[in-house]
Formats: C-alpha cells, sequence, structure tokens
C-alpha cells in the first residue's frame, strides 16, 4: 500500500508543479523542512511541498510566500459530501500547522531575507487537492465545503486549487497558447473591489494568488499595435453569465481596449447566438466590440463567434 500511496504524492507533486509553471510561478523552492515548534502538532519536522515568493501585483507594497501543498487522490475524490469534508479538513489543518511553523522558522526567514521582497511580507497556504479519476474531472466540489468550520493556528489565508479549477487553468491557458496570438501575451491585473492595484504595471508574466483561486484569468494581449482583453471564465453560457461577464470584462478593460474575447466553458455558436446578442445590445455604445467563445475544443470551433 506505501509504494502506489508514494507513487500517487509524487504524481500529483509533479502535476502540480507544471501547473504553478503554467502561472508563472516558475522560481519554487521545493522540499524545504522546517523544525515543528508546537508540542500539540505531535511532528519534529515539517515538510513544504514548494514555497513561492513574489511581489502581489495586486496590492501596494506587498510580497506574499506561499506555501504550497499537494495532494493527489489517485481513486478520486471521497463520494459523499461528509467524505470529503473530512478530508478537506485533514488536508488544511496540515497545510496550516505547516504555515504556523514555517513562518517563524529559520529556513523560511533567510530565503525571504535573500528573496528582498516590498515592506509588507503576507504568509498564505495554497492546498492543491488533485485526483486520477478520469470520470470526475469535472465534480464540483465547493458545495461540499461551503459550511466548513476550522480552528486555524497560523491566522493566514488559506486557497484551494482542486481538480476542477486546476483543469480550467489548464484548458484556459493552453487555449490562448494555441491561438494566433498565443506567443506574446501576460496576464492582467484589474482592480479588484478594494484591492488597489500599485504603480507597476497592470499586466505580468505571472498570476497573483487571488486569480489563482478564481474562476476568472484575464489575459492582455496585442492586436497588431492595439491592446485586447481575452476573459476566460470558469462557466457556462447564460444570458446572466453573459451580463455579468460583459460588465467585468469593462470594468477589467478599463478603456484601454476595442475589442474583448470573452471564453466561456461551453457555448454554442448556433444555438446560443440570439440570446448572446440580444445581453451584447445593452453594451452597443461602448467602444469595445464583445466576441464570445468556448476555450473547450469541439469541430463548432470552425463557426464564426
Amino acid at each position: 500500500m506505501g509504494e502506489p500511496s508514494k507513487t500517487s504524492g509524487e504524481n500529483g507533486e509533479k502535476i502540480t508543479e507544471e501547473l504553478l509553471r503554467l502561472i508563472g510561478w516558475s522560481n519554487l523552492v521545493k522540499g524545504v523542512s522546517v523544525p515543528c515548534n508546537s508540542k500539540s502538532h505531535d511532528k519534529k519536522t515539517h515538510g513544504n511541498d514548494f514555497v513561492f515568493m513574489y511581489n502581489n501585483p495586486l496590492h501596494e507594497n506587498r510580497t506574499d510566500i506561499v506555501y504550497v501543498s499537494s495532494k493527489n487522490a489517485k481513486q478520486g475524490y471521497p463520494k459523499g459530501d461528509q467524505g470529503v469534508r473530512t478530508e478537506f479538513k485533514k488536508h488544511l489543518s496540515e497545510l496550516d500547522e505547516i504555515i504556523a511553523c514555517s513562518k517563524i522558522s529559520g529556513e523560511i526567514k533567510q530565503a525571504i531575507q535573500t528573496f528582498q521582497g516590498r515592506k509588507q511580507k503576507k504568509h498564505v497556504g495554497l492546498l492543491v487537492w488533485l485526483h486520477g479519476d478520469k470520470e470526475t474531472l469535472n465534480r464540483d466540489i465547493k458545495p461540499a465545503l461551503s459550511r466548513i468550520q476550522l480552528d486555524l493556528e497560523s491566522n493566514c489565508a488559506l486557497y484551494l486549487v482542486d481538480i476542477s479549477r486546476a483543469t480550467f487553468i489548464k484548458e484556459a491557458i493552453s487555449h490562448f497558447r494555441g491561438s494566433k496570438q498565443g506567443s506574446n501575451y501576460h496576464f492582467y491585473y484589474p482592480k479588484l473591489g478594494n484591492v488597489i492595484a500599485n504603480a507597476d504595471e497592470r499586466y505580468g508574466d505571472l498570476l497573483p494568488i487571488e486569480l489563482v483561486a478564481s474562476d476568472l484569468i484575464p489575459i492582455r494581449f496585442m492586436l497588431g499595435e492595439i491592446p485586447s482583453l481575452c476573459l476566460y471564465s470558469k462557466q457556462s453560457f447564460s444570458v446572466e453569465s453573459m451580463k455579468k461577464l460583459c460588465s467585468l470584462a469593462f470594468d477589467f478593460a478599463d478603456g484601454w481596449v476595442q475589442d474583448i474575447f470573452i471564453g466561456l466553458e461551453s457555448y454554442h455558436p448556433a444555438d446560443d447566438k440570439q440570446a448572446k446578442d440580444a445581453v451584447l445590445m445593452a453594451y452597443q455604445d461602448r467602444k469595445a466590440n464583445i466576441k464570445v467563445f468556448c476555450y473547450k475544443e469541439s469541430i463548432l470551433d470552425l463557426m464564426e463567434y
């Protein structure tokens, strides 16, 4: 039993590493072991799968230290909601303990000093919880996790990327990379709610943690000499989803684009065209052109938007 479990864990780490590289998290510190500083943990050391440090472009003067825990369930997530909650709480509690001891360890303090980041340092956790069951890749486990209550000690924000969100990230970025403009693009950094963007460029080569854990991936690219926006969404087509995404796209674009592309998990260029056109009529006075597409590969891709 031990060897298959070890192999599954190693496979999960490989997939996690490639996923992180896809979103620009390339300078990963792997396999950092830190001393345990809490008797309640009943451990001598904690092992970090990955640690990533970056200057967060969504926040003024902030460097994020992200502790990434990779988990891989070979046979899929537990069948029932209670099993999902139990396993999730176990994984998240383990990550929380890792962060609690890592953020005060000499090893991490030295790494932070070497990185020479911004004045404010924020420690956060990212649980990448994957599985190997192809039949349930699109299973949404968020409803099962909505009412979980945890007693955590690190006081740090914890984020989850499950198999569904990981698949979305890969499909969206791979889809854009396969397009005519795919060789030259950047992730776009919108002003999100009360998050105040700093004076840096509003686009760059990596996704900040807030966008990694979201259902949106905004991409800035050039059509000729004119900047354009492509907004990938982990949603299917509906009138309501189109209204929300169009409003978001115009807020994100902030008047600097002429063409906005919105990618959805499902959009039928024939069946959904009339409803889509009706939604876009409300935005006909706006300067930008909006084009809608499905980023899931299909023979229907040969049709026009």
